[in-house]
């Protein structure tokens, strides 16, 4: 089950701009005008699945990202798909993917590391 065309819209719009791409730069991976794109972000037309999915193909993420399962885990946080991820842990996947040097890559998890065993007192 899809969420409502507004709540897939609001999320291809934060997902694409984490990407670091525009309307026009996203439209033009998936072959539609950023018209269409504005028009899918602001919840104006519905989507197909084939088009969901090749929008998730060219933000680099599953398109079970833009499916609902269960409603809001709590107050702070976003939907999960089916995927099993949140919202949050999406981006952070699709951000991770976007390091293209294996240092970075290697650093921002030591880094996560870190900062998860200051959070839980050292305890795992």
């Amino acid at each position: 089950m899809f969420k409502s065309g507004k709540s897939i819209g609001e999320l291809i719009r934060q997902m694409r701009k984490s990407s670091g791409l525009s309307q026009v730069q996203l439209a033009e991976k998936v072959g539609i005008s950023y018209q269409q794109v504005q028009k899918y972000e602001k919840g104006t037309n519905q989507l197909s699945l084939s088009r969901l999915e090749q929008i998730s193909e060219a933000l680099g993420v599953p398109a079970s990202v833009f499916m609902e399962v269960c409603p809001l885990v709590s107050a702070g946080q976003k939907d999960m798909g089916r995927s099993g991820l949140l919202n949050d842990e999406a981006r952070l996947l699709m951000l991770y993917r976007r390091l293209h040097s294996g240092k970075l890559k290697h650093g921002l998890i030591e880094m996560l590391e870190a900062v998860v065993s200051i959070s839980s007192g050292g305890k795992d």
